[in-house]
């Protein structure tokens, strides 16, 4: 029976992370992970309002996101100058557009930050008009505010199966990549496996495999 390149398993693969539990979707919080939180908008005008969250160093992720609508030239924006003006860019929406922005009430979704630019390189993020110059609603990034960041560790092999990869990446506090595995599919009751510890033990938590 021929190799499985990232074929869905059915052994016991454990992955061991021994410095943090954050890596390994361990976290003891209340509900979803979201990514590290930054803050709630601060809210002046068109009843802007809603939480953001970086899920890594290019992404942003609005919970519960609310605006009007109204503005006549409004954009998501954002900038390295101390206080939202001019002197900024627009994000694109979730959709990857520059359009002017429309209604949203109680939204969630993703932005990306535009010409591979970083939440590090930012200062504040906006909704802003620009034909009135006007602040709609802001939040200021925390300094030293770290994103979460890809974190690679050793190689993942086995002593049986064929298993290898060509590396381990944790995405963040859910989401771990295995680049170019590979598994002979031969065992019969298997699975993705994680937990804390210098030794595998039966007490880790199964992971689901890339199709959930």
């Amino acid at each position: 029976m021929s190799c499985h390149y990232h074929d869905k398993v059915e052994f016991v693969l454990v992955l061991y992370f021994l410095y943090s539990c954050y890596t390994v979707n361990c976290q003891e919080e209340d509900g979803p992970y979201h990514g590290k939180y930054i803050g709630k908008f601060n809210s002046y005008h068109h009843q802007v309002s809603g939480d953001i969250h970086a899920v890594d160093e290019r992404t942003l992720l609005l919970k519960s996101f609310s605006y009007d609508g109204n503005g006549a030239d409004t954009f998501f924006w954002a900038g390295s100058v101390n206080r939202p003006g001019p002197q900024g860019f627009i994000v694109p929406d979730a959709d990857g557009k520059t359009n002017v922005l429309e209604r949203y009430f109680n939204k969630d979704f993703t932005l990306t930050l535009p010409d591979k630019k970083k939440i590090t390189d930012i200062k504040w993020f906006a909704i802003y008009d620009i034909w009135s110059q006007n602040t709609f609603g802001d939040i200021y990034i925390p300094e030293g505010f770290e994103p979460p960041t890809v974190q690679k560790i050793a190689l993942l092999t086995g002593k049986t199966n064929a298993i290898t990869t060509s590396a381990v990446e944790i995405l963040d506090a859910k989401r771990i990549r295995l680049n170019q595995f590979t598994y002979d599919g031969k065992a019969k009751k298997a699975y993705f496996w994680v937990g804390v510890g210098a030794q595998p033990v039966v007490k880790g938590i199964k992971v689901p495999d890339e199709y959930g």
